[in-house]
């Protein structure tokens, strides 16, 4: 059973959660859920095993059916209802018992005698094994490698980098760059796994392509692609939001505050998931206003404005994973002829497609990787140096030929040995690759697939099949998936801190294993955003629908076959596309379903009732689709830990009082300076459990004050990570004690709320824990400057990064901010200072300083001595059109690795390119890149 861990250790998290939030328990219950707790936790030991043995696996089942069972008893008991008769209020003050406390007694012994049984049956097996292994070990040895010779165990994160091709590439670019005026569709064909997305990716960022075209874009179709995504998506490629971010002034700086951002359906490819990081066009995020302008547009209209931003330009688009020839032709004509030797790579699995796309040219079939290009990939994504420990040889040989040069398998196997110890556990992995030689690609394929998913640890398996909830060939936020796996209870509690670090570790492991591809990262190079290969997410879907685990389904109107007689029929996390992007209620068994999604990208705002009557024991809830208002169903899922919802018309308060287990709160609103601030219940202050919260632009009611030894203190929320969308006048003493553990914190608001409070930021100084800073003013006009920044001391102590959007700084200013004793990370983005002749920096400023992005700045000069920035690594510029030149003083840093600019002039490309120059000439230094995308053209001074 693949998802018994994750069973076990929801249940003892769901005990745990009883035991903290729930201020009524008896003594007795409280011993018994201690109890329970603890005879849970010791079964995990006999979880991380994948045996083969039937009556292992059948006690398996067993464990995660008696797991569910415990848990869905105790949390109807404890959650129904929230209401107590006088006579409830009574007896309870009177310490009398109740039916309703009686009953929790009973499903608490009850529970725990189950448990029992189960651990004693797992114990005689344990037995039993034990002693038939230690039989095996006395007659066949097996070898476990170890010190220096040893697989990596904990491998460093490798990422797709591509392998062999050579002369191929070569070819390509030929194709790209070559003579021919007209417009040519070029198709590489290949079957899925074969390495078409990352020849196409190595293209996209080849430098000598990189500098022949004016436009670069990535679309990624799939099979269920959606039109208007792939619009927007390659309207963010072409710059056209550079216009639109004159109009609204907010900009983009959601770019790194996005922290739930979703790809799929049909955009978000970023250059193939973008795993070259800072070698790849950044595409720019669409803001809420952007959206907003852009939603009420026509497809039709969408697609004009496409063709108009690519008019004169030479472009190269990327077409990648199209299936059908009908996709095709509903899209060609976006791309438009100006004879200008513009190009579009096309990459699929139908040889036909390609034939069709490109005609009259031929396609290009990928080829499989010859042996020893196999060796080599094989080699690396298995083990840290490269190099194959000699006792591993042989057999790593013949898995390798087994792959029968298909990357994906490579890559997936490879992952799989990289944390396998011993000789026998190679013998195993080879004989099972060796099993499927005579099968078609695609099956071989799958079952390799298979075969390195039931190799995952426990622990790891239903982390891995929750992609399955996703839309396929979808970027997803890593930061959301994280807060989803916390939600629905999957990780080992060890501590509230310790949740996201945990998770973070399970990511790693799955990236190491070549089953989870990274996507964007961030400035620091942290990871943003991760997907799967297509061919895995059909593996997520098909093992977690034969566990009862996910439903996914077009329309919620329908209902699982048996499920009114047969529980385990019912499916935990439930997926809903829309068919045509109309929702309607939802009408199947849902009792005891932990997990809602709803992905819709209609235009409108719905109306629509969600039906959740009966989800009483739902856990996430995440609407993609606008809803008009707040959905009232909401306040009664009182179970719910993770709640993410837009809405058009945004309430003036928020009905949320109720949902005390919240974790993760979610609310943006679509055009946040028109729709007024949002105001949270003051019950915020009980919600123990927060430890996220994102809006826009919300307010926040002081905490309670509580006195203690005629001392005044304010109770406080100890798990809360992170704020978003504070208003300035909420950065108050009182609130900031509230929230005195946050590590995250962003301030928006408009002209006006900054205006009411100049001096909101001199309280940061109480934010101990704060390593965050954004602050971002919703805007439409310039004006004068409104917000004034505190002296170096008042800002909080640990201050690690600071974002600034739209606040018109003066310039003066910035030497408070450079003298920030931690700043690791400055992204300064539209107009966070007033537009100036130059910036000048003196004396030693920026002490700590790795990354420094500017972003739509209006300056014309920028100088430095030769002591500021003694730290600097990063220097990105996007759309500063004016701004001349980089200190030349950077020629003499031993530290700076990397200067990329977009869109920016010919005369600060040419200063980065001398800098480079001038470090390897006079200090022999060839470690700083310098990489430049859409140079303006065109004199604008």
């Amino acid at each position: 059973m693949a998802t018994v861990y994750a069973a076990v250790t929801s249940l003892m998290g769901t005990i745990q959660l009883i035991s903290q939030s729930t201020s009524d328990l008896q003594e007795d219950h409280k011993e018994h859920l201690k109890l329970l707790y603890d005879k849970v936790g010791s079964m995990l030991e006999f979880l991380d095993t994948n045996s083969d043995d039937e009556p292992m696996k059948d006690l398996l089942k067993k464990v995660k059916d008696v797991a569910h069972k415990v848990e869905d008893e105790v949390e109807s008991h404890i959650w129904r209802g929230n209401h107590k008769t006088l006579l409830k209020i009574l007896q309870r003050v009177f310490h009398l018992p109740t039916k309703a406390h009686e009953r929790l007694l009973m499903i608490l012994q009850r529970a725990i005698e189950e448990v029992d049984s189960v651990k004693e049956e797992l114990n005689k097996l344990k037995d039993n094994n034990n002693n038939n292994n230690n039989n095996n070990n006395m007659r066949a040895g097996n070898f476990s490698l170890g010190g220096s010779s040893s697989p990596r165990l904990q491998a460093s994160t490798l990422e797709n980098n591509m392998v062999g091709h050579n002369i191929e590439q070569e070819l390509m670019r030929g194709q790209l760059t070559g003579h021919s005026s007209q417009l040519e569709v070029i198709s590489i064909a290949g079957m899925g796994g074969i390495g078409k997305s990352t020849f196409a990716k190595r293209m996209f960022n080849d430098p000598s392509i990189v500098s022949f075209f004016d436009v670069r874009g990535w679309v990624t179709v799939s099979k269920d692609y959606n039109l208007r995504k792939m619009l927007l998506s390659l309207l963010q490629d072409a710059g056209v939001n550079a216009e639109l971010d004159k109009k609204s002034d907010i900009g983009e700086h959601r770019e790194e505050e996005e922290e739930e951002g979703e790809g799929g359906g049909g955009g978000g490819g970023g250059g193939g998931g973008g795993e070259e990081g800072n070698l790849k066009k950044k595409k720019k995020k669409i803001s809420d206003v952007q959206l907003a302008n852009h939603m009420q547009k026509s497809d039709g209209e969408l697609a004009d404005l496409l063709q108009k931003s690519l008019k004169g330009r030479r472009y190269l688009i990327v077409v990648d994973d199209i299936w059908s020839t009908e996709a095709w032709d509903e899209f060609r004509l976006w791309f438009p002829e100006y004879n200008n030797r513009s190009r579009i790579l096309l990459t699929t699995r139908d040889i036909k497609v390609a034939q069709y796309a490109s005609y009259p040219r031929d396609p290009s079939p990928m080829r499989f990787l010859k042996p020893e290009e196999s060796w080599t990939l094989f080699c690396q994504k298995a083990f840290d140096q490269n190099v194959c420990p000699i006792e591993f040889e042989n057999i790593a040989r013949e898995v390798v030929k087994n792959c029968n040069g298909l990357p994906l398998m490579i890559s997936v196997v490879a992952g799989a040995l990289s944390s396998k110890r011993t000789l026998d556990e190679w013998r195993k992995v080879a004989q099972s690759v060796s099993s499927l030689v005579n099968l078609d690609d695609y099956q071989r394929c799958s079952g390799v697939l298979a075969l390195s998913y039931n190799h995952l640890p426990s622990h790891l398996k239903a982390c891995f099949l929750y992609f399955g909830v996703f839309p396929k060939a979808s970027e997803i936020s890593v930061k959301k998936l994280i807060r989803l796996w916390v939600a629905e209870g999957f990780l080992e509690l060890k501590g509230f801190e310790g949740l996201e670090k945990v998770a973070t570790n399970l990511l790693s492991n799955l990236i190491d294993k070549s089953l989870v591809v990274v996507g964007k990262r961030s400035l620091n190079d942290k990871i943003k955003t991760c997907r799967i290969h297509d061919l895995l997410h059909d593996l997520c879907l098909r093992e977690a629908e034969s566990e009862n685990l996910l439903h996914v389904t077009e329309t919620p109107v329908t209902t699982y076959e048996g499920s009114r007689k047969d529980s385990s029929q019912v499916r935990r996390w439930v997926s809903v596309y829309p068919k045509d992007g109309r929702f309607s209620p939802i009408r199947f068994n849902c009792r005891k379903t932990r997990s809602l999604q709803v992905y819709s990208y209609i235009t409108e705002h719905s109306r629509s009732k969600l039906g959740l009557n009966h989800f009483k024991l739902l856990r996430v809830l995440e609407l993609k689709t606008s809803w008009y208002e707040f959905p009232s169903e909401v306040v009664h899922l009182v179970a719910l830990r993770y709640l993410a919802v837009k809405v058009s018309r945004s309430p003036k308060d928020l009905p949320i009082f109720n949902l005390k287990n919240l974790q993760t709160f979610i609310f943006p609103q679509n055009m946040p300076e028109y729709q007024g601030v949002i105001y949270l219940p003051s019950e915020i202050w009980e919600m123990s459990q927060l430890r996220h919260l994102r809006s826009t632009r919300m307010y926040l009611y002081s905490p309670p004050p509580m006195v203690s030894d005629n001392e005044v203190k304010y109770r406080a929320l100890e798990n809360l990570q992170s704020v978003s969308g504070l208003i300035p006048r909420c950065c108050t003493k009182e609130i900031f004690e509230g929230i005195k553990k946050v590590k995250k914190l962003g301030i928006y608001g408009t002209k006006d709320d900054f205006n009411s409070e100049p001096r909101c930021l001199e309280n940061l100084v109480d934010l101990h824990e704060l390593e965050a800073l954004t602050i971002v003013s919703y805007r439409k006009f310039k004006a004068d400057t409104f917000l004034r920044l505190p002296c170096p001391g008042s800002f909080p102590p640990n201050l690690k990064k600071l974002t600034l959007c739209c606040t018109f700084l003066l310039w003066k200013d910035m030497t408070i901010v450079s003298m920030l004793p931690k700043l690791e990370v400055l992204q300064l983005r539209n107009n966070a200072f007033v537009p100036n002749i130059v910036w000048e920096v003196t004396e030693m400023q920026f002490p700590k300083l790795k990354f420094l992005l500017f972003e739509q700045l209006n300056i014309r000069y920028w100088r430095a001595t030769d002591d500021c920035f003694p730290c600097l690594e990063r220097i990105i510029i996007r759309n500063c059109r004016f701004l001349k030149e980089i200190p030349q003083e950077f020629a003499d840093s031993m530290t700076l690795q990397l200067i990329e600019l977009h869109q920016c002039s010919p005369s600060l490309v040419n200063s980065a390119e001398l800098i480079q120059k001038e470090q390897l000439e006079s200090l022999g230094n060839n470690m700083l890149k310098v990489y430049a995308f859409d140079t303006i053209k065109w004199r604008i001074w």
